[in-house]
C-alpha cells in the first residue's frame, strides 16, 4: 500500500455546541478517488473544509504529504499556524464548491490565470499557455474569452474545475460539484470528473451522483451524524450495504 497522502485522525468539529465532526479517521492514498456519501448535515461538507482549513478543527489532525494542515507541534502543544502560512499549505488542495464562484468580470481564461500568475509567480504568456491547456482539458478551449454570464451551469463547473487544477494541487476536494446544475448539464462535469480521476488525481468528492461513485470511486464512504458509519468499494458499499441507515439512504436517493 501507498504512504497516505492525506491522513485525517480523530477529527473533531462543533459548530455552536453541536457536533458535527465526531472523531473521523481517514487515510486517502495518491491517485486514490474516494466517494462521500450522505444525507445533509452528516458532516461532508464540514469534512471537505477542514482539509484545507476554510475551517479549523477543534480536536484531531488533517495530516497533508507529511504536514500537518493548520497547526505545528510547539513545545508539547499544537499551535495554530499564521493565516499567511495557512494559505500557503491551502494552495495544495484543490476545491470546487458548489456554486462556481468565477470572477463574474473575467473571462474564463482570465479565471483560470489568476492562480498561476499571483501564487505560481508565471509571465502572463506562461499563465495563458497553462490556462488554454487546462481549458482544452475540461473541453472549453473554443470559450476562452467567454465570460461567466455567457457560459451554462456545467461550463462554468468545468472552468472552476480547470483554475482549481492551475496550481497543480496534490489533492482535489469535490464539495457537490454538479447540485446547482440542470439535468443535462451534470454528465459534462462528471464526465471531466472521471477522466481525472481515470488520470490518477486524487479526489475526495462529496456527491450524491451515484452513477459517478460507481464508474469512478475507488472507495465510497457513506457518513451520517458526524461519522463514517461504513465504507468500501462502490460495489461493497452501493450493491451490500450493511447498515440500515446506508441502506434507507440509497433508497431514498434511487427513488
Amino acid at each position: 500500500m501507498s504512504t497516505p497522502i492525506v491522513q485525517i485522525s480523530s477529527l473533531r468539529k462543533h459548530f455552536s455546541g453541536v457536533e458535527v465532526l465526531r472523531g473521523i479517521d481517514l487515510d486517502v492514498t495518491p491517485g486514490e478517488t474516494v466517494a462521500v456519501l450522505g444525507a445533509s448535515g452528516s458532516g461532508k461538507s464540514t469534512l471537505l473544509r477542514c482539509i484545507n482549513c476554510l475551517e479549523m478543527p477543534d480536536g484531531g489532525s488533517v495530516v497533508l504529504d507529511g504536514e500537518m494542515m493548520g497547526h505545528r507541534h510547539h513545545g508539547g502543544h499544537l499551535r495554530r499556524l499564521t493565516e499567511n502560512h495557512i494559505a500557503v499549505q491551502r494552495r495544495q488542495v484543490g476545491m470546487v464548491f458548489q456554486s462556481f464562484n468565477l470572477f463574474p468580470h473575467w473571462t474564463a481564461l482570465q479565471n483560470i490565470m489568476d492562480g498561476p500568475r499571483s501564487v505560481l509567480r508565471l509571465s502572463r504568456d506562461a499563465a495563458r499557455e497553462k490556462a488554454l491547456t487546462l481549458l482544452e482539458r475540461v473541453g472549453l478551449r473554443e470559450r476562452a474569452e467567454a465570460y461567466p454570464r455567457q457560459l451554462s451551469g456545467g461550463q462554468q463547473q468545468r472552468v472552476a474545475i480547470a483554475r482549481a487544477l492551475a496550481l497543480e494541487p496534490k489533492v482535489l476536494l469535490f464539495d457537490e460539484p454538479t447540485s446547482a446544475l440542470d439535468p443535462e448539464n451534470v454528465g459534462e462535469v462528471t464526465d471531466v470528473m472521471k477522466s481525472l480521476a481515470a488520470e490518477g488525481a486524487t479526489m475526495l468528492v462529496v456527491t450524491h451522483e451515484l452513477g459517478f461513485a460507481r464508474a469512478a470511486a475507488d472507495r465510497v464512504i457513506f457518513m451520517d451524524d458526524g461519522v463514517i458509519l461504513e465504507q468500501g468499494t462502490p460495489s461493497e458499499v452501493l450493491d451490500r450495504a450493511r447498515e440500515p441507515r446506508t441502506q434507507e439512504f440509497l433508497r431514498k436517493t434511487l427513488e
